[in-house]
């Protein structure tokens, strides 16, 4: 089975549904009492606190070349330091686990799973560091990978979003060309992820809704119960 883009990139996070409304013009170092350094500050802040997350997921995958657009819907799990099971509902029917070692992803309807070691090595699914745009990362870190700017601030329903770009810097190997995260004053957390390749081709966007912070979620949930008749394949092996 040929690997698909859309399986690894199951980490970031996002609101669903929401009118986003500029109140600010872009290009800004200050929006609404807030410089950059603050916001990122705050976010490392709310990382440190953060030990568990759950949320649906929506995620779209756009490319335009070919005017086509690929949109799933599931359930997130993540706990940290980098465990995460995202189970996609039909007609994805795909279950997607990271137990720490290894990356694992479940075609239900074809009873087949593609299993990755986590070494880090240019053969792994990507999208595998994606918390530490926010879910697992220092200011420190993000500054030296990324040319940051604050673009504007977004007024929701749900409360103010702080929108900032990441450019990787030319010393950072990244497989994206730019990103984008929408940051949820309060919860200072990213709750949003635009995700950019082949300069700006294809675009990747996750988004989720009803998030809950610290919940109890058992070690269990990360490890895959297969059944006997399911096909386990290495394709780096």
């Amino acid at each position: 089975m040929l690997i698909n883009k859309f399986s690894y990139i199951f980490i970031a996070l996002a609101f669903c549904s929401l009118t986003l409304n500029p109140t600010v013009s872009f290009g800004s170092d200050n929006v609404e009492g807030y410089d950059l350094d603050e916001i990122l500050k705050k976010v490392e802040e709310a990382n440190s606190r953060l030990e568990t997350m759950e949320a649906d997921i929506k995620y779209s995958r756009v490319i335009t070349l070919l005017d086509s657009e690929e949109v799933s819907v599931g359930f997130l799990q993540y706990k940290k330091p980098k465990l995460v099971n995202v189970n996609f509902f039909p007609p994805r029917n795909e279950i997607n686990v990271i137990d720490g070692s290894y990356i694992w992803i479940y075609h239900i309807n074809e009873k087949q799973v593609e299993k990755y070691e986590m070494n880090g090595d240019a053969d792994s699914p990507q999208g595998v560091d994606i918390f530490e745009l926010g879910y697992d990362y220092t200011v420190e870190k993000v500054n030296e990978n990324y040319e940051v700017t604050l673009m504007d601030n977004i007024s929701t329903e749900e409360g103010t979003l702080f929108h900032l770009e990441l450019i990787p810097r030319e010393t950072f190997d990244s497989e994206y060309d730019r990103t984008l995260l929408w940051i949820k004053e309060g919860l200072w957390l990213p709750v949003q992820y635009q995700l950019f390749e082949s300069d700006g081709e294809i675009i990747n966007t996750i988004e989720l809704s009803h998030i809950e912070i610290n919940t109890d979620i058992p070690d269990k949930t990360f490890i895959l119960d297969l059944p006997d008749d399911v096909e386990i394949i290495e394709p780096f092996k």
